[in-house]
């Protein structure tokens, strides 16, 4: 009776074994590869956030770094947002312009107002006895066949009027040219935002260096800000202009404190 237990003990083994191999490679491992293919996306995952953080030991990342480093860039951000929001705010038109350019263009509307503000610097350089070349005069902008955004003319036209009402104000003696860089289309360049337009302005004139330097320093300023540094201007209101080349050489050694100066500035158009 005993060794006809011992024989179904030992005749049990070799099934259990067969029965825990097939379980094995039947059930075992295809859990194991499914559960290795779940894993593959999260380790992945987890790889790229220690590249990230900069991190070589990918089985003990450090959270507090990184929760430090998530807050650190949500204030930067924050600042970035209101550093954006300030600098909107300086290169904003005038509410007028701005109206102007947003609405519809009329080019009756823009050729009466380039005649008038024409009209005026004569007689504003004629009152304050400062030389303004033809040149000067031909450098307002004009509306052509083959401008494709006309509405532009507005801004360009007010950042000149402003230019050369400052200099006249700040009493430059000389004004020689005037001159808008736009491309022939006068397509907006758009930028990484895709609203901000770029107009650039070249202007030459002959001054003394003291005059120079304040016209200079006053291209960026508003109004109430030029007050508050001694200047003036005739301009109630003014877009900001910003200095981008900038070439100065003396006129003759016999005037020494005269100047003759070269200025490429910037002005900015965002439209939302």
């Amino acid at each position: 009776m005993a060794s006809l237990q011992s024989y179904k003990r030992r005749s049990i083994l070799p099934l259990a074994a067969l029965a825990l191999t097939l379980y094995f490679s039947m059930v075992f491992l295809p859990l194991q590869r499914r559960a290795e293919s779940l894993d593959a996306p999260l380790k992945k995952a987890w790889q790229k956030l220690a590249n990230t953080i900069e991190q070589t030991n990918t089985l003990a990342i450090n959270f507090s770094v990184l929760t430090n480093q998530l807050r650190d860039t949500r204030e930067a951000l924050t600042r970035l947002d209101a550093a954006r929001q300030l600098a909107l705010a300086r290169i904003e038109l005038p509410p007028a312009v701005h109206a102007r350019v947003a609405a519809p263009f009329q080019l009756v509307d823009y050729e009466n107002e380039r005649s008038k503000q024409l009209d005026e610097l004569i007689a504003l350089s004629t009152r304050n006895k400062i030389t303004v070349d033809p040149a000067v005069y031909a450098g307002f902008p004009q509306h052509t066949a083959d401008v494709a955004y006309p509405a532009l003319l507005w801004a360009e036209l007010a950042m000149v009027e402003s230019l050369v009402k400052t200099a006249v104000s700040l009493q430059i003696p000389a004004l020689h040219s005037l001159e808008v860089e736009v491309a022939p289309t006068n397509t907006p360049v758009p930028s990484v935002a895709g609203d901000l337009s770029e107009i650039p302005v070249q202007f030459e004139f002959t001054a003394p260096i003291a005059s120079a330097v304040d016209f200079i320093q006053s291209l960026p300023l508003r109004p109430d800000e030029m007050s508050g540094l001694g200047l003036s201007t005739n301009a109630p209101v003014r877009p900001p202009l910003f200095v981008d080349r900038l070439i100065i050489k003396r006129q003759t050694p016999e005037k020494t404190d005269e100047v003759r100066v070269s200025l490429r500035v910037l002005g900015f158009v965002y439209r939302e």
